[in-house]
């Protein structure tokens, strides 16, 4: 490890930067109706919901579910992609490099998951980030491949789900969960009971019972093989775009423009689907058309926006934007895990417990507020260090010293 050291300053690419602040903005919106109480309503109160409301949460739906994680997950491959390239003139084992960096990110990870908030996408990330060594000396023909088959694979899993309406095996750590939630004398709590109750020890108490079922539900909707195949896409989009951001050489092919139509459009009737039924996934005739139609739209738009910002950032217009984006997305991981704290201060036990007092309306607000906040922060922040404070625990805890030989 003598001969590679954290990215300086210099070496980092503003335009991926600034994408990975962007995606923060989408990931706080898609995680701010969690937060406000949206998973204690039932279908049918979602669908009654007043107009402003459920205005808002179309929108989300629409342009944000899915979108950002997934622009998120493709940065995950681009920077494995940027962290592989930087090894291959050192005398360093970049397997073990790479699997180390995962084991810490994954140890936060967990350290989020249990005394934050659940929703946590660290761990998942870390977990499937040790499987992108096996892919990097792939041919292109040979990822392409992969990408195609993990991307289908979440479809061909829910229409498996409806045909066979099988419910006991994907429902068992549930049941698990719900029989220890009994053992720990909260059977007659509801959700929103103890996510704002005044004991730490309830609140504390649903981050474990809810991550109990969360890996059964991964595998229920795919999640697995689509962010694994969008850490892929990552990593081929970068063995082309890479060399062209560096240079400045950016034209977007009309492919690309038909993709994010695609996406916008696949999203839209994803959104119009689960404002109608009041659920993301059901299985029936409309829920497996929603699930075809999420996974494409949220892919493709995905892609589509990444492809339209690098074009305004190659343009030259909006430095402005991308020059603050940047600054958040130098500190994406302490912004990821600070913008969930702030939330669970306003709307948990731990804190104001405004949990289904705050309508869905002042989701854009509230959102701004957080990433005004941590803006303001990160310019104070930067002008003294390098990096942020989680990214600092990270890299250290990465980029040990070699031991003599």
């Amino acid at each position: 490890m003598s001969g590679i050291k954290p990215t300086a300053g210099s070496e980092r690419l503003q335009v991926l930067d600034a994408l990975r602040g962007f995606a923060l903005f989408g990931i706080l919106l898609a995680n701010l109706y969690s937060f406000m109480g949206y998973n204690t309503y039932s279908p049918e109160e979602i669908v009654v919901l007043p107009v402003l409301d459920r205005t808002v949460l179309f929108f989300i739906d629409w342009f944000v579910e899915g979108k950002f994680y997934g622009i998120f997950s493709i940065l995950f491959g681009v920077g494995f992609a940027l962290q592989a390239d930087r090894f291959r003139t050192a005398d360093s084992n970049f397997s073990a490099f790479w699997f180390r960096r995962m084991i810490v990110l994954c140890c936060i990870g967990l350290l989020h998951m249990y005394l934050v908030w659940n929703g946590d996408i660290l761990t998942l990330y870390s977990l499937l980030g040790m499987l992108l060594p096996l892919f990097l000396n792939l041919s292109d023909r040979t990822l392409l491949r992969w990408i195609v088959v993990l991307l289908l694979i979440p479809l061909l899993i829910h229409g498996l789900l409806y045909l066979t309406q099988e419910a006991s095996f994907w429902g068992s750590m549930r049941r698990f969960s719900s029989g220890l939630k009994t053992q720990w004398g909260f059977a007659d709590r509801s959700l929103l009971e103890m996510r704002t109750s005044d004991s730490v020890l309830e609140v504390f108490s649903v981050n474990v019972l809810q991550a109990i079922p969360r890996p059964m539900s991964y595998l229920m909707s795919g999640r697995y093989f689509q962010v694994l195949g969008l850490f892929l896409i990552g990593l081929l989009l970068a063995r082309y775009w890479l060399p062209k951001i560096r240079n400045n050489d950016i034209s977007v092919p009309t492919g690309a423009i038909w993709i994010g139509v695609i996406g916008l459009i696949a999203s839209l009737g994803y959104a119009l689907i689960k404002g109608a039924i009041g659920t993301p996934f059901a299985l029936s005739e409309i829920g497996l058309i929603q699930g075809v139609i999420y996974h494409v739209g949220s892919t493709c738009l995905a892609l589509g926006i990444s492809m339209l910002l690098i074009y305004i950032w190659a343009s030259g217009r909006a430095k402005f934007m991308f020059r603050n984006l940047a600054l958040l997305g130098r500190m994406a991981l302490t912004n990821y895990i600070f913008q969930n704290v702030m939330a669970v201060l306003l709307f948990f036990g731990y804190g104001f417990a405004l949990m289904c007092e705050v309508p869905f309306a002042y989701i854009p607000l509230i959102a701004f507020g957080i990433l005004a906040a941590q803006w303001a922060f990160g310019r104070l922040w930067l002008r003294r260090f390098k990096q942020g404070p989680l990214e600092f625990v990270w890299r250290k805890l990465t980029y040990r010293p070699a031991k003599p030989k």
